[in-house]
């Protein structure tokens, strides 16, 4: 299963791309989200995620679209608590234009990555590896420069897990 985790402000385009990317995979997806009630997205919409973070299914794989202030989300201890608690069975995550501020706070991100101009000069001061490319895999974890770059990823996974 995939879990499309839903911060406050995220990207639309990219859950509803990762959405759809896994029905066209015939892969199961879910979203999930701190609560059951509407979580707004950057573009005004608000979705109703499909699970809250106590009963969501274990889930295979993790996409985490971009957001407002995805680094804020790392200062509260539930988001940072479903990550811990899904990530060893995690197959792959996806990191969304902007996500890898959420994981680089909870100190998941990668030391190599892939990432959109403004986020590869924040991550460059951090200490991290920039990479050429729309999307960089590092051990589990796909960073992208979102968008498209992120279906591109999610194709590059499904196609490995094929030839397995």
């Amino acid at each position: 299963m995939l879990a499309i985790l839903l911060l406050p402000e995220f990207s639309e385009l990219e859950a509803a791309l990762a959405l759809e990317a896994a029905r066209h995979l015939e892969y199961p997806a879910y979203t999930v989200a701190k609560g059951r009630k509407g979580t707004p997205a950057l573009g005004g919409s608000v979705w109703t995620p499909t699970y809250a973070f106590p009963a969501a299914p274990p889930p295979k794989a993790l996409l985490i679209p971009g957001a407002r202030r995805p680094s804020r989300m790392a200062q509260d201890a539930t988001y940072v608590a479903f990550v811990e608690e899904v990530w060893e069975g995690l197959e792959a995550v996806f990191v969304g234009f902007n996500a890898h501020l959420f994981l680089s706070e909870v100190g998941r991100l990668p030391s190599r990555v892939a990432a959109r101009e403004e986020v590869a000069q924040a991550l460059a001061r951090q200490g991290f590896q920039l990479t050429d490319g729309p999307f960089h895999r590092e051990a589990k974890v796909y960073t992208t420069l979102g968008g498209l770059s992120l279906l591109r990823a999610l194709e590059d996974w499904a196609q490995k897990a094929i030839e397995l």
